[in-house]
């Protein structure tokens, strides 16, 4: 959590400092949703295939997905793009480390494209 908080604060824009004032108020509505569950989701990557070729997988089966292993991974809250992530693993597990916050202006961007 930190490190998404963190990532936050880097993108601040002088305007949003200005309102600094009412950081108080914001502050206890912030703690009201601190205990509200989120789902997130890291996607890798997506394909489509038929369902003849999907009845056809096995466990040594290979599926090539839409992106490049040094793309960018897609971090999803409750089905919503909010950042961009690269992969790691960390003590056998994933990890990752966000590299852009997506604004909402860029989401339109992208539900445009």
């Amino acid at each position: 959590m930190a490190a998404w908080e963190e990532a936050l604060a880097q993108q601040e824009s002088p305007s949003q400092e200005k309102e600094e004032p009412q950081q108080g108020c914001s502050d206890e509505k912030y703690e009201l949703l601190k205990d509200i569950p989120l789902e997130i989701t890291v996607e890798i990557g997506s394909t489509e295939l038929p369902l003849e070729e999907i009845l056809k997988l096995h466990p040594n089966s290979v599926v090539e997905l839409d992106r490049f292993i040094e793309d960018p991974v897609d971090i999803k809250i409750n089905g919503k793009l909010v950042a961009k992530g690269k992969l790691y693993v960390v003590k056998e597990n994933f990890g990752v480390e966000i590299v852009q916050i997506i604004t909402p202006e860029e989401r339109l961007k992208l539900i445009e494209e």
